[in-house]
């Protein structure tokens, strides 16, 4: 899949020496809820609401990478169903490849008492009653998430 999320989707090019850091998140999702956490305060866009995921390592597929986060970050173990999205956002001096991908539950359900704590792991209904607020390079890609009917069991 990586080779066809890079050869299938448009890039915006940067210019020469351009970098592009790969970017991971899964879209978990259980019945009509789904798995979002808090990022840290000291992060970029501390506070804000995130589908769990972070950066790929060495050459990890992006799929290991996005069951990999997922587990750290909540606690809770994925699997990948499909590619959900890609969305490019060029921040100056680093470049990311958000790379969203839709994820089952494949074990124990209950983020980590220490994802709970630290970083307000919650499960939300789909169409959450109080607002979430992602950082602004997610925008266009949750949005439609967040409003499409709910995935069968």
């Amino acid at each position: 899949m990586s080779a066809r999320r890079r050869a299938g989707a448009k890039r915006k090019a940067t210019g020469a020496g351009e970098r592009w850091i790969d970017i991971v998140i899964g879209v978990v999702r259980d019945g009509d809820q789904l798995l979002v956490a808090r990022r840290e305060a000291g992060d970029s866009f501390g506070g804000y609401d995130e589908f769990p995921g972070g950066k790929r390592e060495g050459d990890e597929s992006l799929e290991a990478a996005c069951v990999r986060e997922v587990a750290e970050e909540t606690g809770v173990a994925v699997r990948v169903e499909k590619l959900l999205a890609v969305a490019w956002h060029d921040g100056g001096d680093k470049n990311l490849a958000l790379t969203f991908f839709q994820c089952r539950v494949d074990g124990a359900r209950e983020p980590s008492e220490e994802a709970r704590r630290l970083r307000s792991a919650r499960w939300i209904p789909r169409r959450a009653p109080a607002p979430l607020r992602f950082p602004p390079a997610n925008a266009g890609v949750v949005k439609p998430l967040l409003d499409e009917p709910a995935a069968a069991p």
